[in-house]
Order: structure tokens, then C-alpha cells, then sequence
């Protein structure tokens, strides 16, 4: 691809002729290639795609702020006293759970797509899907808990706050893979987790195959 002439340069974005070459911050001279008018508009369609494409985090930002508005309406719900209201929830954790995810995939690929190589143009939605994954994993963990407190392997107080910040520090470690003091137990905990550890696979695979394939 032909840029032109160094005369050129002040028609093309972030270019300037004035400062051409100009110091780094490192203190070494830095030439600056400006940027094409066609790869400017892709960086431009993939912004405006990672706008467009929010939608696709709306379940996961719902399901967050619903399972703990319900694990705080329905604290005194356990196991041993209400056992088919607990089933049905488990169920429906995991169902709901597997919507969200395929929604935050969907996200990621669509962003990773249309950045065309240009990672650092949607780093910021691509952390804020992660953070809203993060996010949601503690909030449905923390439902669970409450729903059957079997299903990890974790003495929490019977504090909404501590319950927050144990299962959300679980998310943390979990999405990581670093290992925690908190292990799942029951069945539904472990498919949970297991959609979590999905959702990291996925997205670490697309993101390592844009970063090396430009």
C-alpha cells in the first residue's frame, strides 16, 4: 500500500507534518506512519460496531441484577424446606446461564471480527463484557448458594455483603484459572462453572488467533 508523500501526510488521520518525525516517549525518534483513509474506517466500524452490538450483554446485565434482587427477596429459601422451589431455580440458573453465555460470545466475536486485527481499538468493550461476565457469574453463584448451601464447598456468614464478595472473588479466581478455597459440589454448581470456564476458552482462543493473524 502507497501513503504518498511526506506532503501528504496532513490529509490522513493522527497525522501531523509539523511534529514528522518526533520524539517517543521512550526519547528516541519515532516515525509516524499516518493511517490509511480505509483503515481508519475500519477502526471506525469496529467502535461503532461494539456499540451497536451491546444488546448482546443485556441477559447477562439483567440476570445479574435479578439473582441478586432474588437473593435478597428470598433469603430464607433453603434446600431442606422448600426442595422443588430449589430444583426449579437450579434448572433454571443453568438454562438462563447458557443464554448468557452464547450472548457474551456472540459479543466478543462480533467485536474481534469487525476490529479486523485492531485490538487495542475495542479493548474497552471487550473488558467491560468480561467484567460484566465476572459480574454476573457471582451474582447467579451467590443464588445458588442460597438456594442449597451444599453446592459449594464454603462457609459464608449469613451476610449479603460477604456472600458478594466471597462468590465474586470466586468468579474472579475461577475465570483465571488460578484455583480458590471454594470448590462446587453439587451438579448444577459444576455446570455453572463449567460454562464459565467456556466462556474463558472462547474468548482467550478468538483473541489469540485475531492477535496472531492480523
Amino acid at each position: 500500500m502507497v501513503y504518498g508523500s511526506i506532503t501528504d501526510y496532513s490529509s490522513y488521520a493522527d497525522s501531523y507534518l509539523s511534529n514528522y518525525p518526533r520524539p517517543s516517549f521512550l526519547g528516541h525518534i519515532k516515525r509516524t506512519a499516518p493511517i490509511p483513509p480505509q483503515e481508519e474506517e475500519e477502526r471506525f466500524e469496529a467502535k461503532r460496531a461494539a456499540h451497536a452490538n451491546v444488546w448482546l450483554l443485556v441477559p447477562a446485565m439483567t440476570g445479574t441484577v435479578a439473582y441478586y434482587l432474588f437473593t435478597s427477596i428470598f433469603r430464607g429459601i433453603r434446600q431442606r424446606e422448600e426442595e422443588d422451589k430449589a430444583v426449579g431455580g437450579k434448572i433454571g440458573s443453568v438454562v438462563y446461564t447458557g443464554i448468557v453465555t452464547a450472548g457474551l460470545s456472540a459479543y466478543i466475536y462480533s467485536v474481534l471480527i469487525l476490529a479486523d486485527g485492531h485490538l487495542m481499538d475495542v479493548y474497552w468493550p471487550i473488558a467491560g463484557a468480561i467484567t460484566v461476565q465476572l459480574l454476573y457469574f457471582a451474582a447467579v453463584y451467590t443464588w445458588l448458594y442460597r438456594l442449597d448451601y451444599s453446592s459449594f464447598s464454603a462457609e459464608v456468614e449469613d451476610e449479603p455483603i460477604e456472600e458478594l464478595l466471597t462468590f465474586l472473588y470466586f468468579s474472579i479466581t475461577n475465570f483465571a484459572t488460578t484455583g480458590s478455597s471454594v470448590f462446587p459440589e453439587s451438579i448444577t454448581a459444576r455446570l455453572l462453572v463449567g460454562l464459565q470456564v467456556l466462556f474463558l476458552v472462547f474468548s482467550f482462543t478468538m483473541g489469540l488467533v485475531f492477535f496472531t493473524n492480523p
